[in-house]
């Protein structure tokens, strides 16, 4: 049986993205936990699209070439759910804010006499794409993880010895596929931050032509040539890409993370020596890119005033 100190050390490290925000970030709000319940369900899902895309090619028999046919149905499972669970949350999104907007009217004069930031106006506040894509993505990488290295860690508690394999013989597996679920579990939850950037921004480039949501104006650190611009969907500008081109991002690069993999399966000796660093330099080059392409401009305009009107007020 592998040594309780090993399991401990591999589950802390799997777990340790999804868990660190669930509990010093999430879990204190009500709706933040909804929504982290919600995206698990729908990875869940997303796995279910993935059996049925790949159940076509089940009886073809391709042996080890058959995992070029699993990684991309299951990408595509996966990206259609994000988008799925994005979509779902911006209708959610709209009933809530109208029903908190017939809310203030009723209750207008009795919340503007008592000063500082009202329950309405905090759990505004509290609903925005920031804190609502954090959390979505902790339940997502979550489940994630469950299904990626929960089933390994569960049987090694159950045998004699400690697994090797082939694909990595110089570590024991239970920590080989702990590195890996860390690094997905970090990238679940960019992935997850960029869809909810990518639907936003798209949504809002069909609704005002780029203009930004309910008829906003423009953002003045908008570019010129960005404004009314049929490419600017499709931008890749520090601190103003482009709705499509977030969601691309997004596919693109769980493309890659997910056939960095693959030396472990197609590798004689040895695969993760080269499939932990490409997974890596994945996830590092998709926070990168996130960090410098959306950090500035992540929430949308309305969302920012939001925030700046609610500031000033608790500041009066």
């Amino acid at each position: 049986m592998t040594s309780f100190a090993l399991s401990l050390g591999s589950a802390l490290v799997a777990f340790s993205p999804t868990l660190s925000l669930l509990l010093l970030f999430a879990y204190k709000k009500a709706q933040l936990v909804i929504i982290v319940t919600t995206a698990s369900f729908f990875h869940l899902l997303a796995c279910l699209l993935a059996a049925l895309l790949h159940l076509p090619f089940k009886s073809l028999g391709l042996g080890v070439q058959n995992i070029f046919i699993i990684v991309p149905t299951s990408v595509i499972a996966q990206s259609i759910a994000r988008c799925a669970f994005v979509h779902g949350y911006h209708k959610v999104e709209s009933v809530i804010e109208k029903s908190i907007q017939k809310h203030e009217e009723q209750n207008n004069s009795s919340e503007s006499d008592q000063g500082g930031v009202s329950e309405t106006e905090q759990l505004k506040l509290e609903l925005n794409d920031t804190a609502s894509g954090i959390a979505a993505g902790v339940g997502y990488a979550f489940f994630h993880t469950v299904m990626l290295y929960g089933t390994l860690l569960a049987s090694e508690n159950s045998r004699m010895g400690t697994l090797y394999q082939d694909s990595c013989t110089f570590m024991p597996s239970i920590f080989n596929s702990a590195l890996m679920a860390f690094m997905f579990g970090i990238l679940d939850i960019v992935w997850m931050l960029l869809t909810f950037y990518g639907m936003r921004r798209y949504n809002e480039f069909k609704e005002g032509n780029g203009a930004g949501r309910r008829g906003s104006s423009p953002s003045r650190n908008e570019p010129v040539s960005a404004r009314g611009s049929t490419d600017f969907d499709w931008s890749f500008q520090i601190n103003h890409l482009g709705g499509k081109m977030a969601l691309a991002i997004m596919v693109v690069t769980h493309f890659a993370a997910a056939f960095a993999t693959l030396p472990n399966q197609t590798f004689a000796l040895n695969g993760c020596v080269v499939a932990l660093p490409s997974l890596a330099f994945v996830t590092i080059v998709t926070c990168a890119i996130f960090w410098f392409y959306c950090k500035k401009n992540y929430l949308p305009q309305g969302q920012q005033q939001r925030i700046r009107l609610a500031t000033s007020r608790h500041v009066d």
